[in-house]
């Protein structure tokens, strides 16, 4: 990997508690008129059909395709404790399911995956990917009010959620759909990072910090830290969860590091708010990642990525 320069202004610090730290202010050093209210609005499931929009930052259809494409695929170790923990395999419901990355992988395993969303267009899209699984169906609609009866799931599972929702209102709706020795579980991950031990490994990571620090500062919700803490400040549905955390590492670009950040939510709110395509935030990142020379994106490099799931059983 190339060795890279070092950048004026950069904040230093940890890792941990950095890249997904809260961050309040401005933007692009000018005052942010994006009150917090503005930045993450919750949808509860009691507006009307067309506000439903209001509430969703992929509501075009190039942002539900960036998100499908350069987030992170879901962990084989979320399927494993899915499969070993659930009390049959009769129904799996994804709740705010996007464009059904963390539907589909249980597709060969459950009689019947359903997946919810309030986004439109990521249900589209969800449904053109499942085209060839029958048995996966893809609802629009609010999480709080499954299309499902009661004691009839066998594993609720969410995504990178936890700090977009309403958990009380949400721990009850599950708790109604899931049938006794069902299971829930909430699946999170922390920022992808470059692997420290790589040549430029740690200035990389600077970067990183600092286009999620300063780029976009005043952009992520605030309730980020629940990444931080690894859903631990999370309280429970049911007695005596499981919890599990794991470090994955995988081999890509610099270019795939570049786009994965355009996934983020500060960069779909940034370009909303400056008024500018993603082919242009995807110029203004790589101009921070690369220092200006484009030709660094096809350096291969490998990324860490933190990850931390929440399992809890019904009683029987």
């Amino acid at each position: 990997m190339a060795v890279y320069g070092t950048v004026d202004g950069i904040v230093d610090g940890t890792v941990d508690g950095i890249m997904d730290g809260t961050v309040d202010g401005t933007v692009n050093g000018t005052q942010s008129d994006l009150s917090t209210d503005d930045v993450i609005q919750k949808y509860d499931g009691t507006q009307p059909d067309h506000t439903i929009q209001k509430y969703d930052l992929f509501c075009s259809r190039e942002a539900a395709e960036l998100y499908a494409t350069y987030q992170p695929k879901l962990s084989q170790r979320v399927v494993d404790m899915v499969l070993e923990h659930a009390p049959d395999k009769d129904c799996l419901v994804d709740v705010g399911c996007g464009s059904g990355s963390s539907a589909l992988p249980f597709a060969p395993h459950f009689d019947n995956v359903i997946g919810v969303d309030y986004s439109s267009t990521q249900c589209q899209l969800a449904r053109e990917r499942a085209a060839q699984h029958p048995n996966v169906q893809f609802h629009q609609g609010s999480i709080y009010c499954l299309p499902v009866g009661d004691s009839t799931v066998s594993c609720v599972i969410g995504v990178m959620i936890a700090q977009f929702v309403d958990l009380d209102q949400l721990y009850r709706e599950v708790d109604r759909v899931l049938k006794p020795g069902g299971v829930f579980i909430l699946h999170g991950k922390s920022s992808l990072i470059p692997h420290q031990e790589e040549q430029g490994g740690p200035e990389l990571t600077k970067r990183l910090i600092y286009v999620k620090t300063k780029l976009f500062k005043g952009l992520f919700h605030d309730r980020t830290q629940f990444n931080v803490l690894k859903y631990s400040n999370l309280h429970e549905l049911y007695p005596n969860p499981i919890r599990e955390e794991w470090t994955e590492t995988s081999a890509g670009t610099l270019a795939g590091l570049i786009d994965y950040c355009l996934t983020w939510s500060a960069a779909l709110k940034y370009c909303n708010h400056h008024h500018i395509t993603f082919p242009e935030l995807r110029n203004v990142i790589s101009s921070h990642i690369t220092c200006q020379e484009p030709s660094l994106e096809h350096t291969k490099l490998r990324t860490n990525l933190d990850m931390f799931a929440w399992l809890s059983q019904k009683p029987t």
